[in-house]
């Protein structure tokens, strides 16, 4: 799922988890809001593709869970309204990490007020984020030397 864009999405796992909930707990009976939500989302990835740093209202940096700072990421919440729900059901929240270094854009949660009145317990959130990054820089080690053996193989 990445766009046109300087910055690499990457979806975790718990988001896709998240987002699959939203769509059957809060659109089930609404295709067509669901299908606005798809599409909310979709525009939010292409809009972080180019900008991982969008200005309030839209987005702004989060404080890390207590005792979890990882050097050379943020942490960001981008809150927006939830097509057509209402309440604390209507204020949707998306965090994710910027790794400015690898341009990496790392969505983490996607949930809103109904779930969570701020955000995901910080034990929660810290645990998390910290397999997440530990999870991407294996990946990252590992994409390495695969490319570099495919540029071997092709002289």
């Amino acid at each position: 799922m990445n766009g046109s864009g300087e910055f690499q999405i990457k979806l975790s796992e718990n988001f896709e988890r998240y987002y699959q909930s939203l769509i059957r707990d809060r659109y089930r009976k609404n295709t067509a809001a669901a299908q606005e939500f798809i599409e909310l989302i979709q525009k939010f990835i292409l809009i972080l593709t180019a900008n991982p740093r969008p200005r309030p209202p839209l987005g702004h940096l989060e404080p890390w869970p207590k005792g979890a700072n990882y050097p050379g990421w943020e942490l960001w919440k981008l809150e927006f309204k939830m097509p057509q729900l209402r309440g604390a059901a209507g204020q949707g929240r998306l965090i994710y990490l910027l790794n400015t270094t690898a341009k990496e854009v790392l969505i983490v949660w996607i949930y809103t007020h109904a779930e969570f009145e701020k955000r995901p317990p910080d034990k929660n959130l810290k645990w998390l984020l910290q397999e997440i990054i530990e999870s991407s820089a294996i990946s990252n080690e590992i994409e390495s030397p695969e490319s570099m053996k495919t540029d071997d193989t092709e002289e």
